[in-house]
């Protein structure tokens, strides 16, 4: 009732990510709506016909970017808010360059992959667009309109390139308003899939609102883990890199090996595989790519390889006159830089995080590696019927990136002399000395654990 404006009106920014172009929290803001509602009616869906760059000139207050979007703006821009991988956090950015470009607030956020309208155009079938005599497919849309946006043209020049999305969404917003019946149960079995897999993640500045939203899992935030638990995120920023994210296939690779003494040293190595053809264009450039480890706050770095810088003379410097950004600062805390290795160690929403750079050709695959100390160890005693018993108890949590396609793959590797006696989660199988985790296509987030006794 709150969420549909049943207690008033209510002002929502939709934001529209592609995931051709991979951000923190799903994709690029190329486009947003916002969307108004009372008395649980729609009432006003504004889509701004020159995308989120639409509020760039309106901007009243100007501060420095995290330092890797150096690479594309002298300063941060409402297009570039999504830069935290906690859904939540990145949210109240949006909200706060809303606030300082429109001078005005918004009740909340619904951030909406490219991937939506893909499922809902498998559901409803293709639609043409008469004025452009194009015709839009679950499998072409996304490129068809990129296409479009990026052609120079008689809307281009007046400043309007998303203009076709924004015509297109009053013929969605005619098409929900009267959905035929046999389509509204393929629709909602679509939209609870899109919300599990975090195609569309939700944020309300009411608080009971969001923690309601949180309780379903459709709120995209960074979970909260206990301190003997394994964490693993991978997130991967496109910065400069075009839309290559379409065509990146990447593999995550995680081991975690239990020492005689019950630590835990992991090792994860990320392989990326760009099948595009080297043609230059949106999708055949260099992918490049500002990648982060998110592991159990206190974790400690000890080697990391692989990597591949953008050149400095890329970077811009920030404008003179704009300033630290605060909640920038109070959320990502700067430990230290690796003197080896180049990599960036932060401390960010109870995680510590490791950021390196990686640049994939068109026709090329790369491979980077971190291998880190775990900061608890595993090993504890139990009384049994028959006296004292050493186990081990283990627990891997790995959270999905929004918009990302990525395999992963495990082993956890127990010292000499222990044997496992207990394990839960997705498609795994007990070896003699641990646990295997198989190669998965990684939809949701997952939680895998592991028993083990000393012989």
């Amino acid at each position: 009732q709150e969420a549909f404006g049943g207690k008033g009106l209510r002002r929502y920014l939709l934001i529209f990510q592609n995931v051709d172009e991979i951000r923190p929290t799903g994709g690029f803001m190329g486009s947003f709506a916002i969307l108004t509602v009372k008395d649980g009616e729609i009432v006003n869906l504004e889509v701004p016909p020159n995308g989120t760059y639409e509020l760039k000139k309106q901007l009243d207050t100007h501060i420095e970017p995290p330092r890797p979007l150096l690479l594309a703006n002298r300063r941060w821009e409402f297009q570039d808010a999504n830069w935290f991988p906690d859904f939540p956090a990145s949210a109240e950015k949006i909200l706060w360059f809303y606030q300082h470009s429109r001078q005005e607030t918004a009740d909340g956020v619904i951030a909406i992959n490219s991937t939506v309208l893909e499922r809902i155009l498998g559901v409803i079938g293709p639609i043409t667009d008469k004025k452009r005599g194009l015709t839009l497919t679950k499998d072409n849309a996304i490129k068809t309109i990129q296409t479009k946006v990026e052609t120079w043209d008689e809307e281009k020049k007046d400043y309007r390139p998303k203009q076709i999305i924004t015509d297109l969404s009053q013929t969605f917003l005619e098409y929900f308003k009267n959905i035929k019946p046999e389509n509204l149960m393929p629709l909602i079995v679509n939209l609870q899939e899109a919300l599990e897999q975090k195609e569309i993640q939700i944020f309300f500045t009411d608080k009971n609102t969001e923690r309601a939203v949180q309780d379903f899992g459709w709120s995209g935030k960074i979970l909260t883990t206990n301190p003997d638990q394994d964490y693993l995120m991978v997130v991967n920023t496109n910065i400069q890199g075009q839309k290559t994210d379409a065509n990146i296939k990447q593999t995550i690779s995680h081991q975690a090996v239990i020492n005689d003494d019950g630590t835990v040293i992991n090792t994860v190595i990320i392989s990326r595989t760009h099948t595009g053809k080297n043609d230059g264009g949106l999708y055949g450039s260099a992918n490049i790519d500002y990648i982060r480890l998110y592991v159990p706050q206190g974790s400690e770095l000890i080697s990391g390889s692989g990597f591949t810088w953008p050149e400095e003379k890329y970077f811009r410097v920030p404008d003179k006159w704009t300033k630290k950004d605060s909640f920038l600062n109070e959320l990502e805390k700067e430990i230290k830089i690796d003197n080896q290795s180049g990599t960036r160690i932060t401390n960010e929403f109870g995680k510590t995080a490791f950021g390196n750079w990686v640049i994939t050709e068109p026709g090329q695959t790369s491979q980077v590696e971190f291998t880190y100390r775990l900061p608890f160890k595993i090993f504890s005693k139990n009384k049994t019927l028959f006296g004292e018993e050493n186990t081990a108890r283990y627990q891997l949590i790995v959270q999905r990136q929004s918009g990302s396609e990525t395999n992963f793959e495990s082993q956890i590797i127990l010292p000499t002399g222990w044997v496992p006696i207990w394990k839960d989660g997705n498609e795994t199988k007990v070896a003699a000395n641990g646990l295997v985790i198989a190669p998965q296509i990684l939809k949701t987030d997952r939680i895998w654990s592991l028993v083990a006794k000393q012989k």
